[in-house]
């Protein structure tokens, strides 16, 4: 890669020796494995998720109804971007990569970052030839770098959200927009958050204090899942009161199963809704969608 750099740690540029990046500053070194910059510096393990899981979300991804509604609205409000055909974009939180490889097979110029090796090896193999690197989302070795770097229900596992805001700001060139989904509503808190590793569920005012106050001009606030957001309550409520013995784990929730026409159905609502984003901010919902600019 022949672009700038920068120490996670120390924030000094990084030169490029071999298969290495080296800090003259503070003499850390950051190898590339496969193509793939390392750039993850934490003592602390990382258990956050599943890395086990990455071949069983993206099955189930490419055709559940959350999954495939989310990422066309996703590419509906990119597309809306001034500029978004040439745009350098970076998704933290790339995953097993089902999101970037859809942005770029509808043309978009993204690349990857994600803190698990797994995810981004696995990752390679659907996304072809995209710059990917390991990166902490506390410690990115960019600045001023990127025209839009997107979060995809990624801030949520984060213990320390502001200080992620922060450094997305600092990757963001001058200008530059973050588009971030998030789950909505601390009501809607449920065993299957825990079973994801979530942190918490956001409100609306609160996810659009932390990017203010981390230098943001928010451009569009919206719920989505709006539309079936009775039958979530519903799920919500009901889950509340299973014992917990009774309590599936991720794989077996009914939240990630395929139901036929069912699924189908929701599908068509969440389509409706990305016709309903692309004018109005819908006033509820399960999950919360921003788009910020970095002052």
């Amino acid at each position: 890669m022949d672009r700038l750099l920068y120490c996670p740690q120390c924030k000094a540029p990084l030169a490029l020796a071999g298969d290495k990046y080296l800090c003259k500053d503070c003499s850390r070194s950051y190898t590339t494995v496969a193509g793939i910059p390392q750039f993850v510096v934490r003592d602390a393990p990382i258990d956050s998720f599943d890395a086990q899981a990455f071949e069983f979300l993206f099955q189930m991804e490419q055709k559940h109804f959350w999954h495939v509604g989310r990422r066309e609205i996703i590419l509906d409000i990119l597309k809306g971007i001034p500029g978004a055909s040439g745009a350098r974009m970076l998704e933290i939180g790339c995953g097993n990569g089902s999101v970037l490889t859809f942005l770029k097979q509808h043309g978009l110029n993204i690349e990857g970052g994600d803190i698990f090796l797994e995810g981004l090896n696995f990752c390679r193999q659907r996304a072809g030839a995209v710059p990917l690197y390991q990166i902490d989302i506390l410690a990115l070795p960019f600045l001023n770098d990127f025209d839009v770097i997107g979060l995809f229900d990624v801030l949520e596992h984060i213990d320390d959200d502001e200080k992620a805001l922060f450094e997305v700001g600092r990757a963001l060139k001058p200008g530059g927009k973050i588009l971030l989904t998030v789950p909505a509503h601390k009501f809607l808190w449920s065993y299957f958050d825990e079973a994801s590793a979530h942190q918490r569920r956001y409100s609306r005012k609160e996810i659009i204090a932390k990017l203010e106050r981390n230098g943001f001009i928010i451009r569009k606030a919206s719920f989505y899942i709006s539309l079936l957001f009775p039958l979530f309550l519903g799920a919500r409520i009901i889950g509340k009161i299973m014992p917990k013995r009774r309590r599936p784990d991720v794989k077996t929730s009914i939240e990630v199963q395929t139901i036929p026409v069912v699924n189908e159905l929701f599908l068509w609502i969440l389509r409706l809704e990305k016709q309903l984003l692309k004018h109005v901010n819908l006033p509820l919902g399960a999950s919360l969608l921003i788009l910020a600019e970095k002052k």
